[in-house]
C-alpha cells in the first residue's frame, strides 16, 4: 500500500474542499451582514495565527487566506476590504491586531501570552468525540519491546508541532518528571519537530525511530489510510485532552453587525452538510462555546 501517495491525494483534496467551504461560510456571513439595516464597517479583519494551522505549509496557509480574500471579494462585489492576515510570532500577531481586528484564531500559547494585551473575547473551540481539545499519545513499535518511557533515554523522539505549539512539549516533561527522570534536553538524544503527522509517525512505524508524540485524531486518520499502524504501533502513554487553539472575537465590537454574525454561525456549522466537511477538515464534530475550565488541563502542564 502507498501510504505516502494516499496521504498526499487526500490532503490536497482537502485543501481544494477547505478553500470552497470557507468561502461558502464567509460569503453567506458577509451577505448577511450587508442587508442590515445597521451601518456597516469598511474593513472585516481576520487573523489566523500561522501557528493554528496543524498539517499546513506557511506558504499554503498564506495562500489560502489570499484566495480566501480575493474571491470574497470578487464574486461579492462588496464595497468593504476584507482583510486576511496570516502572522507566525507573537510580536507580528500582537502588529496586525492593536490597530483592529474583528476575528482572532490563535493557539493556546499565543492566547495565553496575549489576552491582557489584546481586546480578546474567547468565544469558541473544538469538539471532537464526545470531548473539548485534543490528546497526544506517546507511540513506539511494538517490535522495540519499549514498555516504560526511561527505555527512551539517548534515543530520538518526533514530534508533531509547529514552531510555537508547545503542548507536547509540556507534556513530556511532565512525564519525565513523574517518572523522576531528567529533563529532555538531557535525557533524549534529539527532538525532531515536523507539522506533518506523516513525517512524526512513519519513522517509528519504520523502526528509523524509537518513539513518536501525536495527536489521536492525526493518528486515527494515519490508521483509516493505512490500518497496519494500528497494528504495529502501540500507546505508551496518552495525555488529558488538551484546548491547543481557540477563536476569539474583538469585545470592543459586541455592537456591531461582523461581531454578531460571527460569533452566531460558528455554532450551527454542525448543521448543515457544508459545515460538516468544514469541521471534519479540523477533526471537529462541532464547535462549542468556550469555558474557562477547558484551558485547566494545558495550565496543569507546566506546574
Amino acid at each position: 500500500m502507498n501510504t505516502g501517495k494516499n496521504i498526499w491525494t487526500y490532503t490536497n483534496k482537502m485543501k481544494t474542499i477547505f478553500v470552497y467551504i470557507l468561502s461558502v461560510f464567509l460569503v453567506t456571513s458577509l451577505n448577511c451582514q450587508t442587508k442590515s439595516n445597521s451601518k456597516t464597517q469598511k474593513t472585516i479583519k481576520l487573523i489566523i495565527s500561522i501557528n493554528a494551522f496543524h498539517n499546513a505549509k506557511t506558504e499554503d496557509a498564506q495562500a489560502i487566506a489570499e484566495i480566501l480574500a480575493n474571491h470574497i471579494k470578487k464574486s461579492n462585489k462588496l464595497e468593504q476590504e476584507f482583510i486576511v492576515e496570516t502572522p507566525n510570532t507573537l510580536d507580528e500577531i500582537e502588529k496586525a491586531a492593536e490597530d483592529d481586528f474583528d476575528c482572532i484564531i490563535l493557539n493556546t500559547e499565543e492566547y495565553i501570552h496575549l489576552q491582557k494585551k489584546l481586546s480578546l473575547e474567547p468565544f469558541t473551540t473544538n469538539y471532537t468525540a464526545g470531548n473539548v481539545g485534543f490528546k497526544y499519545h506517546l507511540l513506539v513499535n511494538k517490535t522495540d519491546n519499549i514498555n516504560d518511557i526511561s527505555q527512551l533515554k539517548n534515543e530520538t523522539i518526533y514530534i508533531l508541532a509547529r514552531e510555537y505549539q508547545k503542548a507536547p512539549f509540556l507534556w513530556l516533561e511532565k512525564l519525565l518528571r513523574e517518572k523522576g527522570l531528567s529533563n529532555s534536553k538531557k535525557f533524549v538524544k534529539d527532538i525532531i519537530t515536523d507539522y506533518k503527522a506523516t513525517n512524526v509517525v512513519l519513522p517509528v512505524f519504520f523502526n528509523k525511530a524509537k518513539a513518536c508524540i501525536v495527536t489521536e485524531a492525526s493518528l486515527n486518520l494515519l490508521v483509516e489510510l493505512n490500518p497496519s499502524i494500528k497494528t504495529k504501533m502501540k500507546i505508551l502513554e496518552s495525555s488529558d485532552f488538551l484546548l491547543l487553539g481557540l477563536g476569539c472575537l474583538n469585545k470592543k465590537k459586541k455592537d456591531t453587525d461582523t461581531y454578531n454574525i460571527l460569533k452566531d454561525i460558528m455554532f450551527t456549522l454542525h448543521e448543515n452538510e457544508y459545515g460538516k466537511q468544514l469541521l471534519h477538515l479540523f477533526n471537529a464534530d462541532k464547535l462549542v462555546p468556550y469555558k474557562d475550565e477547558y484551558l485547566q488541563n494545558y495550565l496543569k502542564l507546566a506546574k
